[in-house]
């Protein structure tokens, strides 16, 4: 039987490259609701409650009739594109309230190379916080973040590591506790931005993402693994820059691509969201994302700032961010396709009629822009954006030459409800971001 929902697992268990894990779990007692049910584990090992993984952690379940192809990427050094469309969180609140930084990037010449790391740690720890998330009395999690705008109260962290969050509180290492609202978040350049109603709190220095060079000094500061580590100051360089990173799901399939810069910094689970600075007490990055495997080690990966800022100024007026240099997702239609005679044989279906060759959609995402659209199950696929399907690797190689927010028009062959006859309909959709 030739079913395919494009399932697989691609991930590359015994070469490079290696899994890689979202840092975001540094502390969980009891399921994280929605969100913890979402991990594949390659590896994993229970502390006390605290669940440490290697392998791939994603934050978003690839759900059961989702047709998902990866986009093509350069692993080398150049930098990615535009992402595809995304829907940024929208909380209910006047948007009059808010309003987007002027940021003032840091100039180069106020890297001192001499600084000394305490100073560096005295003048960044006081805007940083963790940021903890509970999950309607099924547990919490723990990540990091740091104030970018005092006078607003705005706080950057991971999208994943607020994502299905009930509450969430930010503890700065001083004891101060404030409950956080979500401004906005992105799945897809696993960005957010958190809102506490206190000004004239410590803020970092924003600095320029764009002309870090490799070699240079950086260190990270967040809260790995538990509470009682908060504030924790780990030391590295650039290790590169513009890394083209693919990130799979539960199912193994790549979902996007994110340009990232690497460092040596040791990134914990629970590091996520904390600054990568410089060596001025500038920001550069956002800790999101480390290679999880007992093979590899301080391989860890972060958002640059300058691509970052781009996309706060976006989730705090309340818009969708439909394009970033930090990542490209897949695109995916949101169908379980057939060969068509074998979903035909499957389901039991004796047309009347001829009909052509092509994919049968077995099963359709009524969340999908393509059900949206009028794609319905049984259609038979025949043309994917003028080229012509015969089966589904023609459907997945066709789909591949795209991303996610491209518009496509699709052909199909619908029968009547008798199978006596069919007739050709076109449908035109927006394609999904893959999950």
């Amino acid at each position: 039987m030739s079913e395919n929902n494009f399932g697989f697992n691609n991930q590359n268990q015994g070469g490079f490259p290696p899994n890689y894990s979202y840092s975001w779990n540094g502390s969980n007692n009891g399921n994280k609701n929605g969100g913890w049910k979402k991990v594949l584990a390659i590896i994993g090992i229970a502390l006390g409650g605290v669940a440490i993984v290697a392998g791939l952690i994603c934050a978003s379940l690839f759900g059961d009739f989702t047709l998902a192809l990866p986009t093509v990427s350069d692993t080398g050094n150049d930098a990615s594109g535009n992402s595809g469309l995304n829907t940024s969180t929208s909380p209910e609140y006047s948007r009059g309230d808010y309003s987007a930084p002027d940021f003032d990037f840091a100039p180069e010449t106020d890297i001192d190379l001499s600084t000394n790391l305490t100073d560096i740690y005295s003048q960044a720890s006081p805007a940083c916080c963790t940021v903890s998330v509970s999950y309607k009395g099924m547990g919490y999690a723990i990540g990091s973040g740091f104030v970018f705008d005092s006078e607003n109260g705005y706080i950057a962290t991971n999208h994943h590591v607020i994502e299905d969050g009930d509450k969430i509180t930010v503890r700065f290492y001083n004891g101060q506790e404030f409950e956080a609202t979500v401004i906005g978040s992105d799945p897809t350049t696993d960005l957010a931005v958190l809102h506490v109603n206190v000004k004239n709190l410590p803020q970092l220095s924003i600095g320029d993402s764009n002309k870090l060079k490799i070699g240079q000094q950086v260190i990270a500061i967040g809260t790995p693994y538990d509470e009682a580590l908060a504030g924790t100051m780990t030391t590295g360089i650039v290790s590169g820059i513009a890394r083209d990173i693919e990130i799979t799901n539960d199912a193994g399939k790549v979902v996007k691509t994110m340009t990232l810069i690497q460092t040596d910094c040791a990134i914990n689970p629970g590091n996520s969201g904390g600054p990568l600075i410089d060596m001025a007490g500038n920001v550069i990055g956002i800790n999101s994302l480390k290679i999880a495997s007992e093979e590899y080690e301080n391989i860890g990966f972060a958002i640059p700032i300058t691509s970052a800022v781009e996309v706060f100024k976006k989730l705090i007026a309340g818009e969708i961010v439909d394009g970033s240099d930090i990542a490209i997702a897949s695109p995916q239609i949101g169908i379980t396709i057939y060969d068509v005679q074998d979903g035909l044989d499957y389901f039991g279906m004796r047309p009347k009629c001829e009909y052509p060759l092509g994919v049968l959609v077995a099963d359709i995402d009524i969340n999908s822009a393509a059900y949206r659209a009028g794609l319905s199950t049984y259609d038979i696929i025949t043309e994917f954006a003028g080229e012509k399907i015969t089966d589904r690797d023609s459907l997945a190689n066709a789909l591949a030459k795209f991303r996610a927010g491209d518009t496509v028009t699709v052909k199909v062959f619908r029968f009547n409800r008798t199978l006596s006859e069919g007739e050709y309909k076109t449908v035109t959709f927006k394609l999904d971001a893959a999950k």
